[in-house]
């Protein structure tokens, strides 16, 4: 279903509620991945190997990089989550 194709105010407003909860998890995700250097999957945690700790690896540059990419993602659907919830206000009111 498309911002076009959302009839009544209920229909804009759940999509409001997804497209904003899609970007809370990208954001979340990008700003998590930018302060650790480390993605979700590889968390920053000391292994123990038999009678060996191993330090994780050191934070990447890369990664870092890429947390700011997921955060201009989640930034991206933060705009039909807006635009959705005008559409709402707007079929309520008039």
């Amino acid at each position: 279903m498309t911002l076009a194709g959302a009839d009544s105010p209920s229909e804009h407003l759940q999509l409001a509620a997804f497209t904003a909860m899609a970007a809370v998890v990208f954001i979340w995700l990008g700003r998590r991945q930018r302060r650790t250097g480390h993605s979700l999957l590889a968390p920053n945690e000391t292994v123990r190997v038999g009678n060996r700790l191993i330090p994780p690896p050191p934070p990447s540059r890369g990664r870092r990089i890429a947390g700011t990419g997921w955060i201009v993602v989640g930034s991206i659907f933060v705009l039909p989550a807006v635009f959705n919830f005008v559409a709402a206000i707007h079929a309520l009111v008039g």
